[in-house]
């Protein structure tokens, strides 16, 4: 049975009156007479209007009936009519209903509703009409989308004749429809888009209005037309000289006419509108009389809304046996007010433990599963989702709510529950990002990378999407790449977080990860992006191995200047294969001119040359002597010690001066050929009276490390050089850091030119010159005391 709330007297007056003399083409589809009833003679069957524009003929509705509980019509004193059939329709977005029933041969009575959020089965009228000239009824409606409508085609008076034939004409048109809130939102008169203005409407500047102007008319029936979803709005104006009356139309039916006159001006003068029912609404502004007419701005209030969506009662949970780790939900989607229109998102919640929880009070305590939700569909709508990376054989609990748009959360829905199965589990081996082992959650790219293992990797840039993998060993190692733009990714395995990644580095480089030895078995693991920016999966290798973890820390490295110019001696305690037992399986020594605390660092660090032995015992000493080092200068160093199960260590990172026997120049100048100097590369003397002392020095071939290295006793140097087009550029090293680089390319040839560096501390340095380009030139050096 239904009970029917109609919306104000106001609206319904205006809906009537908004009708009159509304005109549409007619289109007409033939069907058979009807021997009973028209299937469509009760809600339950309306026919369903899926298209913007739509026609329907019933040759007869002789046989249609009025049932007890059909409703009510207010535009016909309350009466059921006679002879209804319904429709019913769902726009995807705001904007105008046109409806009418040209054409029919009898005495038409046209009525809209929606269901009542608060009143189960009840209706809400929002529309009724019985005369738009002739036999014919029609309506002009604003709707809200997302929302289900439904039509009813009554018969007013008289005794029921066969030969009675009903048109109907349905047309719906979006509309730019602005929102609002319940403090209230100012949408100025001058801003594009939100008015649709006649011609002779134009911005006039004032001091004192909102945005420093007034929306002036300066033609009789001129209209201003705005579409809004609130419950009622601010008007304001200015009162002045030549300013007539503006009349006030709220979904097309005459409300108040603003007098404007007044001999001085007068502004932010307010109108406020009645409360209006919750819904989209049009308002109209009407040059009525007068020279001109105007006003500044509206302010548009929401409808209070205190309904929550309805609860869902339908959840269902299925595991998907074609696919490991997979479980699909399935639910009837509610209202945005209770089981009417449509809710803005929904919330899921997830559980694991062998007690099966309350989705109501135990809501607040699990764990919220965001991948890949869908949107609300409108009340009533059957809805699914797919479940990705779960653990198989792991019984999971779900519950799910939906909330508005202002954030009123329904109850939460009945308990579901599904154990999700293995699928096929993949062993030890290299498993690249293209093998169908790999589940990706939401929006993964392919992309080729030469620098890949196999030269691809999937990238992701959304938070929550998650790569998934099913595997049995002990063990997996995973290889990703790192960014300028890395966000952080959260690894969980067996739906257990166990460490964050972070893919973010200055330069693009690529990392691996080990994981804890597990228990030899089948397992998931499951790799989240966690914050904004870009994450990457290129490839998981898997291991079987049995290994008591990874080798000590090393934090003994030792370094001193070595015997020879050139070396450092370095000197660690060996950590062992596992907690300092057995060996480990090879060291890499590198170094840097800034300090090596972790792998980052360790990626830009140099590979240092020299001898290394094959790891010993745990607790024995291990020693190397880096050789081909700038003599005088500091180098960071660090040690990183590997295993057989991928298991890695690094070092502390300690400091040392580079071996150097040979003397420093004091403070003064010293031309290209001083024995001081050291080059290194196919350098050679030059002869111009142009340059310091009438020579020079030229490097004209490339070989890998061409430099030329000064020592001096000071606070800083001055080179002098030559520039010319056939020159390339130095890079300078100061102390075995990167001081700066020495441009030496120039499209006119210039002696004489100068780089300096100051302000160092008083004592001992080194700098060095590499060259970077085809061709450098060393003319002098100046030291300074």
């Amino acid at each position: 049975m239904f009970a029917v709330r109609k919306s104000s007297p106001v609206r319904v007056v205006m809906h009537g009156l908004a009708i009159l003399g509304l005109v549409l083409a007619a289109a007409a589809n033939a069907s058979p007479a009807y021997a009973a009833a028209p299937p469509n003679n009760d809600i339950g069957n309306a026919v369903k209007i899926t298209t913007s524009a739509f026609a329907a003929y019933i040759p007869s509705v002789s046989t249609a009936t009025t049932a007890a509980t059909d409703p009510g019509l207010s535009c016909v004193g309350g009466s059921q009519g006679k002879n209804s059939v319904w429709y019913s329709f769902v726009p995807a977005a705001s904007g105008e209903a046109q409806i009418n029933t040209i054409g029919s041969s009898y005495d038409t009575v046209l009525a809209v509703f929606k269901n009542d959020p608060s009143v189960p089965g009840g209706l809400i009228e929002l529309g009724c009409n019985n005369n738009a000239g002739g036999l014919t009824s029609a309506l002009t409606l604003p709707l809200r989308g997302g929302v289900r409508y439904y039509i009813e085609v009554v018969r007013k008076t008289g005794t029921t004749a066969s030969s009675y034939k009903m048109n109907l004409q349905y047309q719906f048109s979006q509309k730019h429809v602005v929102w609002s809130d319940l403090a209230g939102v100012i949408w100025d008169g001058s801003k594009p888009g939100v008015f649709t203005y006649t011609t002779g409407w134009q911005d006039s500047l004032f001091m004192g209005t909102n945005n420093g102007n007034l929306r002036v008319s300066n033609k009789k029936d001129n209209t201003a037309v705005l579409y809004f979803d609130g419950g009622g709005f601010d008007l304001v104006y200015a009162l002045g000289p030549q300013m007539g009356g503006m009349d006030v139309l709220i979904d097309n039916a005459y409300v108040a006419t603003l007098g404007e006159g007044n001999a001085t001006y007068l502004f932010n003068q307010v109108w406020s509108s009645p409360p209006l029912s919750d819904g989209v609404h049009k308002l109209t502004l009407v040059h009525a009389s007068g020279i001109k007419v105007n006003f500044d701005y509206v302010k548009i209030y929401a409808f209070p809304d205190g309904i929550s969506p309805a609860r869902i009662t339908s959840l269902s949970a299925l595991a998907d046996t074609s696919t490991g780790g997979r479980v699909i939900l399935k639910w009837k989607a509610p209202g945005d007010d209770k089981n009417v229109g449509t809710a803005t998102k929904y919330q899921l919640q997830y559980f694991t433990g062998a007690v099966a929880p309350d989705c109501i009070a135990d809501w607040g305590s699990g764990s919220s599963y965001v991948q890949n939700l869908p949107a609300p569909a409108v009340a009533g709508a059957q809805q699914q989702l797919m479940l990705n990376g779960l653990v198989p054989g792991l019984r999971y609990y779900f519950c799910i709510a939906a909330e508005d748009e202002v954030g009123n959360l329904g109850i939460p829905s009945n308990l579901a529950s599904a154990v999700p199965t293995a699928g096929v589990l993949y062993g030890p081996g290299t498993y690249d990002d293209k093998h169908p082992g790999w589940i990706y959650s939401g929006n993964w790219k392919l992309v080729s990378d030469p620098d890949a293992r196999y030269k691809t990797l999937h990238y992701s840039l959304k938070p929550g999407n998650s790569a998934s993998f099913y595997f049995t060993g002990s063990q997996f190692v995973f290889t990703y790449v790192t960014v300028p733009a890395g966000a952080k990714m959260d690894v969980y395995i067996d739906d257990v977080l166990t460490t964050t990644i972070d893919q973010y580095t200055y330069y693009r480089n690529a990392f691996y990860y080990t994981s804890p030895m597990l228990v030899n078995g089948p397992h998931l693991v499951r790799f989240v992006q966690n914050g904004t920016g870009r994450v990457y999966v290129d490839q998981l290798h898997v291991n079987n191995v049995v290994d008591g973890g990874p080798p000590d820390p090393i934090t003994d490295l030792a370094a001193a200047p070595g015997a020879n110019d050139g070396e450092v001696d370095l000197s660690w305690t060996a950590p062992g294969d596992d907690a300092g037992v057995g060996k480990a399986k090879k060291y890499e020594v590198r170094y840097s001119s800034t300090p090596i605390n972790n792998l980052v660092d360790w990626s830009y660090a140099q590979p240092a040359a020299g001898i290394l032995a094959p790891p010993q015992a745990g607790g024995s000493l291990e020693s190397m002597t880096v050789i081909g080092l700038t003599p005088g200068a500091r180098y960071h160093f660090a040690v990183r010690a590997f295993d057989n199960a991928w298991y890695d260590v690094l070092s502390n990172s300690v400091q040392s001066s580079v071996q150097y026997s040979g003397a420093y120049a004091p403070a003064g100048p010293y031309q290209e050929n001083n024995a001081i100097w050291s080059y290194n590369g196919s350098w050679f003397n030059g002869i111009d009276a142009k340059a310091l002392g009438g020579r020079y020095r030229v490097l004209t071939k490339l070989m890998p490390g061409s430099s030329a290295t000064f020592w001096f006793t000071g606070t800083g140097f001055r080179l002098t050089f030559a520039k010319a087009d056939f020159y390339g550029r130095l890079d300078v090293r100061l102390d075995g850091r990167r001081a700066g680089t020495i441009y030496q390319n120039s499209d006119i040839t210039s002696w004489k030119q100068n780089w300096e560096r100051v302000g160092l501390a008083l004592g001992n340095h080194v700098v060095e010159f590499r060259l970077v380009g085809d061709k450098a030139n060393i003319d002098a050096i100046r030291i300074f005391p």
